[in-house]
């Protein structure tokens, strides 16, 4: 009977190796985790008036403030009448003519058929280079952008192109200096 205990003794179970390895590697996994109780500090809801002393500020190292323009001061222009296709349209623009600049341009239907589609540019009569925009329609009254080039000569004219029911298109141009 010894004789077999001692047995036992030197050849550990496969259960016994099975416990030792996940009490090991709990251990090992646990370990890491374990670290001091130290508390963050809570945040408050500070404005930034209290975070920062204000008197100390030198503003003069922001700029120049930005200043904003109010739509009701931007230029508008009527540039009259244009007939295309058949069409009467009354053409009035709001916004600054420079390179670059988006002017909105406002279409009334005063006479003849009423266009279907109305498109935008300013440039050349090819359009080419120009950003072509299709002006939205509210009964007989459109509106849409228009956007400057670069480079804007004494033949820089706003192009109006209409297409009626029938997909005939017509173009014709008005100076817009």
């Amino acid at each position: 009977m010894n004789r077999h205990f001692s047995h036992q003794t030197k050849e550990p179970s496969t259960m016994h190796d099975l416990a030792r390895t996940l009490l090991i590697g709990t251990f090992a996994c646990l370990v890491p985790l374990t670290g001091c109780d130290k508390k963050e500090p809570e945040q408050t809801k500070e404005t930034i008036e209290e975070k920062v002393d204000m008197n100390l500020v030198d503003e003069s190292k922001f700029g120049e403030p930005v200043h904003f323009t109010d739509p009701d001061e931007v230029p508008t222009e009527k540039l009259g009448n244009v007939d295309v296709g058949g069409s009467t349209l009354e053409i009035s623009t709001v916004g600054l003519k420079q390179p670059n600049a988006t002017l909105t341009v406002n279409i009334d239907h005063v006479s003849g058929p009423v266009p279907d589609t109305i498109r935008l540019w300013i440039g050349s009569r090819s359009g080419e280079g120009s950003v072509k925009s299709k002006a939205d329609a509210h009964g007989d009254h459109w509106h849409g952008d228009a956007t400057f080039p670069d480079v804007m000569t004494s033949r820089t004219a706003l192009w109006i192109e209409i297409e009626d029911e029938n997909g005939e298109r017509v173009s014709t141009g008005m100076p817009i200096h």
